[in-house]
């Protein structure tokens, strides 16, 4: 996932659950879960944008084997010019504003957590020097005004001199209680979402809300064992305007609020169920934020999962809609549906079959084929691709052979026509289909909608940190090598292992070498070529329609 957009999609999250709480829970005086919503929201904004949501297809899926006709043009580039990765290219004499973007953020951000750290080092050395007494879990320390009347994690800073007896029980009382409550935690956590996301607005907003709600939720304790007023008047006498990074103060300005809560009534404990829209408005974050991802099953089990259809997106001719039309309407049909079964059925097969009848045309009384039967199913075995006639004179009925289907097809009121890739007959070969014993000479083929496709092995897989794919090597049986890259927001391709043969699909390939391409643009990886696998969202559906 590319970092600029998972930080901006996290202060996006930051700002609708801050204003959830400006807007409902504000004015609650529910302090203890305004203070863990406050927690909880920052931490979930950073959780939602890496959140995956699986999405399954509820639709059957239908294998069909589409015949590709069209043949791969090459595309060169002059032998001067050596392509690079998109990834690479900055226009020469061009500003780039993206480089200067990461550049500052990076710079900002080391500079606050060296700014932290040094904070921390010299608070540590300052407590160093200090002696104290332990009283329960927390150590007080007699300081001067720079650390007085506060506390951070187990210390508690008491100013000496200005207070008198009763005042300091009360200051150490309270300090006692952000100890206890654990508040600096939140402090260094807050602190360190402010260091990460120094740009989002809203993270001062929650710091500031967080440590509001730290006060009210320990001046109301304090107003059970106190007087308010005598309470209140310390908190003026001693309000202070500077604070700390890290530390908790007594009394920091502005104490309008602090002194407001303290004598508001508290919340009728009816409106706690204001906090039940945290619910919708957590999954609503996640619809808008997290990322879909299709659940894609290991790779005997791909095909049979694939539950959505989908059909090149090309421009039609009149003659062509039509045709699909009346297609559409017979793919409805049971012989279509009892067709498309038998043909998965033999579909890549080796089959061992009896000729059941020769098949002559009606006119000539030549041989054109042989009639099979198999599983029930009724095909016919025709030899194609130019090699017609070499199979017609070399079978009879009753004949027992075993062959390879290299290809079958069928249409409304037409049987299933298998044409074979070799025929035995008596453990001798009489026929070899020459394209399928042929190793191609070109690299790839195009579909009609002009997307790539090649058949071939993935190897050299390199990955992020996060496990998603960085690059590979996808190569094919003629020798050809396709360079990949994939960006960080690329869909998980882990189902596939180095070593596997797939079908990749691709678009806007660059070529390296002879026999060598870049490819950044791939549309779809899949181990079955009777469907499309993993789907690049960015590109799929621009080359695709679903049916």
């Amino acid at each position: 996932m590319s970092v600029v957009v998972y930080f901006f999609q996290v202060s996006a999250c930051t700002g609708i659950f801050y204003l959830f709480y400006l807007l409902l829970l504000r004015r609650l005086t529910f302090f203890t879960i305004n203070r863990w919503y406050l927690l909880a929201s920052i931490l979930l904004s950073f959780a939602i944008p890496a959140i995956k949501l699986p999405v399954t297809p509820q639709q059957q899926y239908i294998p069909i084997v589409q015949q590709v006709i069209y043949v791969n043009t090459l595309q060169k580039f002059p032998s001067s010019v050596t392509p690079v990765l998109k990834s690479a290219i900055v226009p020469a004499g061009n500003f780039s504003w993206l480089v200067l973007l990461k550049t500052t953020y990076l710079f900002i951000t080391i500079a606050l957590a060296c700014h932290l750290l040094i904070s921390i080092i010299l608070l540590l050395k300052r407590l160093s020097r200090q002696k104290g007494v332990k009283v329960n879990n927390a150590v007080i320390l007699r300081c001067n005004k720079r650390l007085a009347n506060g506390s951070f994690l187990n210390y508690i800073f008491l100013e000496e001199g200005n207070l008198s007896e009763i005042e300091q029980q009360q200051v150490i009382a309270h300090e006692m209680l952000h100890v206890k409550l654990h508040h600096s935690a939140d402090r260094i956590l807050l602190t360190l979402v402010q260091i990460i996301l120094w740009f989002n607005p809203f993270v001062y907003l929650y710091a500031n809300a967080v440590e509001e709600n730290h006060e009210f939720e320990v001046d109301r304790e304090m107003a059970l064992s106190t007087n308010k007023n005598n309470y209140a008047n310390l908190l003026l006498s001693l309000a202070v305007n500077g604070q700390s990074m890290l530390c908790n103060n007594f009394s920091k300005a502005p104490l309008k609020k602090r002194i407001e809560m303290l004598f508001t009534k508290p919340s009728n404990n009816m409106k706690k169920s204001v906090y039940l829209l945290i619910i919708p408005l957590v999954l609503l974050s996640c619809l808008a934020f997290a990322r879909l991802q299709h659940i894609h099953a290991k790779k005997a089990s791909i095909a049979a999962r694939q539950a959505v259809r989908y059909r090149q997106n090309v421009k039609l001719r009149a003659g062509e809609l039509r045709a699909q039309a009346k297609f559409e309407v017979y793919r409805k049909t049971d012989d279509y549906k009892n067709k498309s079964k038998a043909l998965n059925d033999i579909s890549g097969k080796e089959l061992n079959v009896v000729i059941q009848d020769v098949i002559k045309d009606q006119h000539t009384d030549k041989t054109t084929g042989f009639l099979i039967n198999y599983n029930n199913n009724n095909f016919e075995l025709r030899s194609l691709y130019g090699q017609e006639k070499q199979l017609n004179n070399l079978l009879n009925k009753g004949d027992k052979v075993s062959m390879k289907v290299f290809s079958c097809s069928f249409g409304e009121n037409q049987p299933i026509t298998i044409s074979p890739a070799y025929v035995y007959k008596d453990g001798a070969k009489i026929f070899q289909l020459a394209e399928a014993d042929k190793i191609p000479a070109y690299p790839f083929l195009y579909e009609r909608n002009k997307v790539r496709f090649a058949d071939g092995q993935v190897t050299n897989i390199e990955k992020y940190p996060g496990g998603k794919w960085k690059s590979a090597i996808f190569e094919t049986v003629n020798g050809y090598k396709f360079n990949l890259s994939f960006k960080p927001t690329a869909p998980d391709l882990n189902v596939v292992e180095s070593g596997d043969h797939v079908r990749l699909r691709f678009v806007h390939e660059l070529q390296k070498g002879s026999k060598e391409y870049m490819i950044n643009d791939w549309v779809s990886i899949s181990p079955d070529e009777k469907d499309y696998g993993i789907k690049n969202p960015d590109l799929f559906y621009k080359f695709y329609t679903t049916i």
